[in-house]
């Protein structure tokens, strides 16, 4: 099996770049349309050329996939440090409080509520959207089955990751719905209470609280 090679300086630049792109391609999107906004304008908006912007893309709605990417990223790393005697909320409220988003890290989240408020009613961005969290579902299955004492391999964990991250669209669809489009004030709080009851329910209790020694 060959060795993994460590991220060069260029491949860091190049993602770095890709991101800047998708910022500017969710917030297009958001004020125009998905249909309203073309290659050309996500172009303009980034300051690159055209051509650029289809190498790093293989097409117009997977320019959202980067700024999605990074809540999927975020929770997956957090997920691997999830300690035993928590709940996955308890676990989420701790990491939170201890380790803040940025302003930066709240611009995306809000960046990727609208993408995936949109995404329920346009076929293109939804391709996108659950392209990401199939990438979830995916990095998860190992997380859960190191939790449950299972083989990575094992069908249960493969379940349970299906369920917990579908239980994830489903809340972030729902609190997107109202934060972004009824207006209404979602507290951490809440949306944490919701996505414990969430993933308790997709996996009859299976998933989502402590675990014993």
């Amino acid at each position: 099996m060959a060795t993994p090679t460590a991220p060069t300086a260029d491949s860091d630049k190049q993602a770095q770049a890709r991101l800047e792109v998708s910022r500017h391609a969710c917030a297009l999107f958001w004020e125009r349309g998905f249909a309203g906004t073309s290659g050309d304008d996500i172009a303009a908006a980034a300051g690159l050329s055209t051509r650029t912007i289809w190498r790093y893309f293989r097409s117009k709605e997977s320019c959202v996939e980067p700024v999605l990417a990074l809540s999927a990223h975020r929770f997956i790393e957090l997920a691997w440090q999830w300690p035993p005697e928590l709940s996955l909320a308890e676990h989420m409220a701790a990491h939170m409080a201890a380790h803040p988003l940025t302003a930066q890290q709240i611009a995306d989240e809000v960046s990727a509520l609208r993408i995936a408020t949109m995404s329920t009613s346009d076929p293109a961005l939804r391709t996108a959207y659950l392209m990401v969290h199939d990438e979830m579902e995916r990095a998860f299955v190992p997380v859960l089955a190191r939790r449950l004492g299972l083989p990575e391999d094992h069908l249960t964990a493969r379940l349970c990751a299906a369920a917990v991250t579908g239980a994830f669209r489903v809340i972030d669809e729902d609190v997107g719905h109202r934060a972004i489009i009824k207006k209404e004030k979602v507290t951490q709080e809440e949306a944490l209470a919701l996505i414990d009851l969430a993933i308790r329910d997709a996996t009859n209790g299976r998933v989502g609280g402590p675990v014993s020694p």
